[in-house]
């Protein structure tokens, strides 16, 4: 008897969200357009929906759909027949138990692990370097909880010389596309903005400080497909509209609003776009059209595409300083101007890590053994205005001063590499103090 009393009630708890569904149809389009008319972004089109779903209801269209989620989806492909919108969905209620799993589901802690494993999937995927020093990152959603991560991906990719994010497999997400963005433009830089219809207003996105440090000049690669969505889009239009991002991949899905989840009743909810993205330098969006690519290809050879661009870009990114440095030094007389463009040059190198504090003394020294005595002067110099409380930068030009006879200089600055390793408990202290003894013994003699 109990059995048979478990196995009703089970019939009952599964068949009950049907019947419910289709009494309640009625009542579901009812709250369905109160809510358009209130706050989807376009009330004309809300008004052009609600009618075509009047007429749906007075041919009492949605009594064969007498299943939640077949329901919810009939409703959702009648709503964006008239707008077009991809944001624009009905979301059924949660499943009842299946019978099967009644017990296993009932254990929180599995429920628990499942869900873990599912949320996880959803953010980032393959991080690596390339050859040619390209940083690879492969993204499958824009969560605000990965938000940390991107701190660590960027520090990882530090000394990369181009970057690529795959967005090929990216349904979008919320917030993590302003914080990345903020990593390759200046802070204040405007991104898309939003404008609400329902208060009327208008706010508009901002880049922001992050923890790292920023790559203003790095080559940046977005890879797309024509599943790229939502946020996954924002994120490549507005690097592209500002001209710091090479999409590469295809056309992508076309959904540029911001959305609001709202429940209706028994247990369904609506997905409604609620504001207009719009971008400061397009002043439009990406709505109903996707993200243009700048090197169209399809979505299984952007990746190739793309790293083979990428190593030729990080390639002239790593080398066109240098080579412009070489130029300069190569120059019998260097003038203020040029002695200017030096220090930029140099400062650049390192902030890019493609150099090390000691590797510009080294460069002195290479110079000054090749007898380039005028561009040896303006390394060392140099050296010492980047770092002018390094005893070795003192030390070094106090070398290369005693060389060119100019001794009372040399003196002040062999005394300050001295001063500065005592006061920093240097290491080679001791060999900056023998440097200056035997420096004063010379001029003594």
């Amino acid at each position: 008897m109990m059995n048979r009393l478990k196995e009703t009630l089970t019939v009952l708890l599964i068949c009950f969200p049907f019947l419910n569904n289709a009494q309640s149809a009625a009542d579901v389009v009812r709250k369905v357009q109160e809510l358009m008319l209130e706050n989807y972004i376009f009330l004309d089109k809300a008004k052009e929906t609600n009618a075509h779903l009047d007429s749906l209801l007075a041919a009492n269209f949605f009594e064969d759909f007498d299943h939640p989620p077949k329901f919810a989806q009939a409703l959702s492909v009648e709503m964006q027949k008239i707008t077009k919108d991809k944001h624009l969905n009905i979301v059924p209620p949660p499943p009842p138990p299946h019978p099967n799993e009644e017990n296993e589901e009932l254990d929180f802690i599995t429920r628990h692990l499942r869900n873990m494993e599912r949320f996880r999937n959803g953010g980032f995927g393959n991080i690596d370097l390339l050859a040619g020093n390209v940083g690879y990152v492969e993204l499958k959603g824009f969560r605000r909880e990965d938000i940390p991560k991107v701190d660590a991906v960027m520090e990882y990719f530090s000394t990369a010389d181009a970057i690529i994010i795959d967005l090929r497999e990216n349904g979008g997400g919320n917030s993590l596309g302003l914080y990345w963005s903020s990593y390759f433009l200046k802070k204040g830089v405007g991104l898309s903005g939003k404008y609400e219809r329902r208060t009327d207003s208008y706010s508009e996105l901002l880049t922001v400080t992050v923890k790292g440090q920023k790559r203003l000049e790095i080559p940046l690669f977005i890879l797309t497909s024509d599943f790229t969505f939502s946020a996954a889009e924002a994120f490549a239009y507005d690097l592209q509209s500002r001209k710091r991002a090479v999409i590469v991949g295809e056309n992508t899905g076309g959904g540029a609003h911001p959305v609001n989840f709202m429940p209706i009743a028994q247990g369904y909810g609506i997905l409604m776009p609620y504001a207009r993205s719009i971008n400061p330098i397009t002043e439009s969006n990406w709505e109903g059209i996707g993200v243009t690519p700048d090197i169209p290809t399809t979505s299984e050879d952007a990746f190739e595409k793309a790293r083979k661009l990428a190593q030729d870009a990080a390639k002239s990114y790593r080398e066109e300083p240098f080579n412009k440095l070489k130029a300069l030094l190569a120059k019998n007389k260097i003038t203020e101007e040029e002695e200017a463009m030096v220090y930029d040059l140099f400062k650049l190198l390192l902030r890019r890590k493609h150099l090390e504090d000691f590797m510009i003394n080294h460069m002195g020294y290479f110079y000054l053994d090749n007898q380039k005595m005028h561009s040896a002067f303006i390394i060392f110099k140099t050296n010492l205005r980047l770092f002018p409380d390094s005893p070795n930068a003192h030390d070094s030009f106090a070398e290369f001063l005693a060389l060119q006879g100019k001794k009372d200089e040399a003196l002040n600055h062999y005394q300050q590499a001295v001063t500065l390793a005592k006061a920093q408990d240097d290491e080679q202290q001791e060999m900056y103090k023998r440097n200056l003894l035997e420096f004063e013994s010379k001029i003594n003699r």
